[in-house]
């Protein structure tokens, strides 16, 4: 159900907060809500902390189904060798009703929900994921695991060495070179001026050689 894909190993390559650079930030939601889901908690854990919020880093099992007829279009422990799906919530790696339905859940906690087609592939739907058009999904999800995402304040302050706000091509250059010595991977030199130039040209939107919090976008504006 993702629309785009979404980085599944953390332990391969590049981490997800350099991912997330290189990545154009997401834009400011507006307009008016959708129609609902509706939310089931099939299992809740005595102690339900932290809860997930806008920009938090997911780590899920989720089966989806058709409504009409209870079929299985889609079963995660299947994919990726069985391992749980890693994604952003709330910035569009899932669908909408996804994006909403996960708000607010907890470590161990278990959730039956229901999407409608305005929330999910509407009118279209997604041939390549077996779903017709105008079809109602239900998804059964076990959330794992809830974690500081990849444009958090946190994510920001490790990069910014100088705390002043602000990322200089020096900080984030640095921050380069110690990724490239975790990942371990051989490179040629010219790599590393290639993504420094991609994520400024990226995230720098008003070109004065620094990337600003407000245009490293803090999911939840967030102070920093």
């Amino acid at each position: 159900p993702r629309r785009r894909p979404s980085p599944s190993d953390m332990g391969r390559g590049l981490t997800l907060l350099l991912l997330a650079l290189l990545a154009a930030p997401a834009q400011a939601e507006g307009g008016t809500a959708a129609e609902e889901g509706k939310i089931e908690v099939l299992h809740l854990p005595e102690a339900c902390s932290p809860k997930s919020k806008k920009g938090d880093l997911l780590n899920a099992h989720y089966d989806g189904f058709l409504a009409s007829d209870g079929s299985k279009f889609y079963c995660s422990r299947t994919q990726n060798e069985g391992h749980p799906k890693w994604f952003v919530l709330g910035v569009g790696q899932v669908i909408k009703g996804l994006d909403i339905a996960m708000m607010n859940m907890c470590p161990g906690e278990k959730r039956k929900v229901i999407i409608p087609p305005s929330l999910a592939y509407g009118q279209q739907g997604y041939a390549q994921g077996k779903i017709p058009p105008n079809a109602t999904l239900i998804f059964e999800i076990e959330l794992y695991a809830v974690n500081k995402g990849p444009r958090s304040v946190e994510a920001f302050n490790q990069i910014d060495k100088d705390s002043d706000k602000k990322l200089s091509q020096t900080e984030i250059s640095e921050y380069l070179k110690e990724e490239f010595a975790r990942d371990g991977k051989k490179r040629h030199p010219s790599v590393h001026d290639e993504i420094l130039a991609d994520i400024f040209k990226k995230n720098d939107r008003d070109g004065d050689g620094f990337i600003s919090a407000k245009e490293y976008n803090v999911y939840q504006h967030d102070e920093l």
